[in-house]
């Protein structure tokens, strides 16, 4: 057990953390995950110990809630992520008074590649919109929520999720036409190599809006699926959306992706950083000190998500979690 706030900060709040279950009409996509609320304990979380690559996010498990009506944030992982990528926002946000809620995407996770459920991209926006109507409704926390201010941050293609949440729209013939090009941004990559559109009942399913009205404001974390994106749906987005990107683009043309992102978003709605020297795998954990050794002979080509993975990217955590709050308490 740790005793004491982390150096140089104190947060009103300790982590609480537990694992939910969404239960609703859709079973033949179950969904579970985690959800990190304030407890009344700020000196006391346990760090465990489970991994021999990544540090854990200081966390109560299912420690007592703390008194009071929170924000809720729902978190969407990245392509083939899963819920531990973003453990770190979540107990630093819960730490600060947020509730805050992700889950496991079907089809694009760690462990559930089933790749029918992959091609179904449009479901992962309504994951989250399932996800919003089981906390506020059906849950033990709904009391805990302020339907006021429910937000959405999502990284990679996490990111592409959460813009589809807030009134982005995929857009097929942009998709045909960008994806046919011989320089293929990775989106297009990823996109056609699981199948994405190619009948016309998917094409309507993935232009369809998933709109969700309940969402006030939304944070992109090095986005990848700007390409595709109608701009129209874009310069129509009517919530404020904060735009961070990796300076260092290592993994994603930040021309063709966050840049293109703010530059078609309304300018009265969007605020848009990019993080100097930041990677793309900097919105994830911390790594340990020998994470990159062990990846690197373990699971060649992985270590790439270790690269300036300790203490750089506590200290992007730190610019990281300062814009978001700016941004969300505004």
């Amino acid at each position: 057990m740790t005793t004491g706030a982390q150096a140089g900060d104190a947060p009103p709040f300790g982590p609480g953390v537990a694992n939910i279950t969404i239960e609703d009409a859709r079973r033949d996509r179950p969904l579970g995950g985690d959800i990190w609320y304030p407890t009344a304990t700020p000196d006391q979380y346990a760090i465990a110990d489970k991994s021999k690559v990544w540090k854990m996010a200081p966390a109560d498990q299912d420690g007592v809630p703390a008194d009071g009506v929170f924000p809720l944030v729902v978190v969407s992982h990245g392509m083939y992520g899963n819920t531990l990528n973003q453990a770190w926002l979540g107990s630093a946000l819960a730490r600060r008074g947020f509730v805050v809620a992700m889950v496991n995407h079907p089809g694009s996770s760690t462990f559930l590649r089933d790749p029918d459920q992959t091609r179904q991209l449009w479901d992962r926006p309504i994951d989250l919109s399932r996800l919003i109507s089981f906390l506020t409704e059906e849950s033990v926390y709904k009391d805990r929520i302020d339907r006021e201010r429910i937000y959405a941050a999502g990284h990679s293609l996490g990111g592409f999720t959460v813009m589809l949440l807030a009134g982005a729209e995929f857009e097929p013939g942009r998709y045909e036409r960008v994806c046919a090009s011989e320089d293929l941004p990775v989106a297009c990559q990823v996109l056609t190599g699981w199948s994405i559109a190619k009948t016309d009942g998917d094409r309507i399913e993935m232009a369809t809006s998933r709109r969700d009205p309940r969402l006030a404001k939304v944070i992109s974390l090095d986005l990848g699926g700007t390409p595709v994106l109608s701009r129209d749906s874009l310069g129509a987005i009517d919530i404020p959306v904060l735009v961070l990107g990796s300076g260092r683009a290592d993994m994603l043309d930040q021309e063709a992706e966050s840049r293109a992102l703010a530059a078609a978003l309304p300018g009265d709605k969007v605020r848009h950083v990019e993080l100097d020297d930041a990677g793309h795998f900097d919105f994830m954990g911390v790594c340990k000190p020998e994470g990159f050794a062990i990846l690197e002979e373990h699971e060649p080509g992985d270590e790439i998500v270790c690269i300036k993975g300790n203490a750089e990217r506590m200290e992007q955590h730190r610019r990281i979690l300062s814009e978001i709050l700016a941004f969300l308490k505004t």
